[in-house]
């Protein structure tokens, strides 16, 4: 089974992806469904006191979902094709990127989504070392999956993609443990801490 480990990993990582985005996507829903709950709870230490409870969950999910949507085409893009995936049958990954196509097809019109994950999701908020925050920064326009309804989409097309790999590598299927648990490969470092008393210590330090 040497011959399918490459694979293997190839298609765990696109359903660990696959479930990362649905469940972003679904506790979106869920925060839109109790929005009339979630926006009479406050942030009570956060500048802003306007801002609820519902509005900053859904930024902060909205926007790591759009670093998911990226990652999931970062590996289908570079890693599930014939040149990675040497050992395999390339008239069947051929097959399977075919009947893929018109999903991918449809994302592709959100241009913009990579650009943006790198701009705004998870750098610095610089396009070519230019801050988004300078005077002569003149407003664009950018196309990613930014409504809910999008982003519905986004996750049903990465499910179709899927179901296609799935349906055609079942051999894979039947061996590849879905449930895997990620966390049991790591070991957290974790320190039990007095925040509070450590904020005042630094901030006398820090005058």
């Amino acid at each position: 089974m040497e011959h399918l480990e490459e694979i293997t990993h190839v298609i765990k990582t696109l359903l660990k992806l696959r479930a990362q985005i649905i469940l972003c996507v679904e506790t979106l829903n869920e925060i839109l469904d109790h929005n009339l709950e979630l926006k009479e709870i406050k942030l009570d230490n956060f500048p802003n006191y306007e801002v609820n409870l519902g509005q900053s969950c859904y930024s902060i999910v909205s926007g790591h979902s759009i670093i998911l949507f990226c990652s999931f085409l970062d590996e289908y893009e570079n890693y599930f094709n014939a040149n990675y995936l040497k050992n395999m049958d390339s008239t069947r990954i051929l097959k399977v990127r075919n009947k893929n196509k018109p999903g991918l097809d449809r994302i592709k019109k959100w241009k913009d989504l990579k650009n943006f994950r790198n701009y705004f999701a998870v750098h610095s908020f610089r396009i070519k070392g230019k801050s988004f925050f300078s005077s002569d920064f003149e407003q664009f326009t950018i196309k990613i999956p930014n409504t809910l309804s999008e982003k519905n989409l986004f996750a049903g097309i990465v499910n179709l993609i899927c179901i296609n790999i799935f349906n055609e590598f079942v051999e894979i299927a039947q061996i590849i443990n879905i449930e895997e648990d990620m966390l049991i490969k790591m070991i957290f470092i974790e320190e039990h801490i007095d925040n509070i008393q450590e904020i005042i210590e630094l901030k006398d330090k820090m005058k």
